[in-house]
């Protein structure tokens, strides 16, 4: 077992790497990775792998799907994601709307936010990291089958 580091990108890096995931970096340095459309999901998905806060010690891992939710069906969804986040531990499921009064439609997003400003291990980030995005495939999943949506 590695010893406890300061989080870093360095780290989320190493994640990528070792499991020989393809991704981008944006100017901001932040990492993306793109899964191809699956018909078990019935969506594409982008993941987003982000060190925030003023201190840059807070990892987030935020998973988007290109599956658009017509207003008509917003309170569908957010039942969906309220129903997953009750019966679920992670990610977090929540519809993203920039303007209510204007758009016409949103998106749902998935995410597991954690701050490491006391250090982590390279094991515990590779395995959160893992496990919100095989959750985010699962919400899909879900959400497909059993929510219509």
């Amino acid at each position: 077992m590695s010893t406890v580091q300061k989080f870093n990108k360095g780290m989320i890096e190493r994640y990528l790497k070792a499991n020989g995931l393809k991704y981008l970096v944006d100017q901001d340095g932040d990492y993306r990775i793109d899964f191809a459309y699956d018909p078990e999901v019935q969506c594409e998905l982008t993941i987003w792998l982000l060190a925030e806060g003023s201190n840059r010690d807070i990892y987030r891992v935020l998973v988007m799907s290109d599956r658009r939710i017509a207003k008509s069906d917003w309170g569908r969804a957010i039942l969906a994601c309220n129903t997953w986040n009750k019966e679920k531990r992670w990610p977090k499921a929540f519809l993203y709307v920039r303007d209510p009064n204007s758009d016409t439609y949103g998106l749902i997003h998935l995410e597991q936010q954690v701050p490491l400003d006391t250090g982590v291990h390279q094991e515990f980030l590779d395995q959160l990291t893992h496990l919100t995005i095989l959750g985010a495939h699962l919400f899909w999943k879900w959400a497909v089958s059993e929510q219509g949506l």
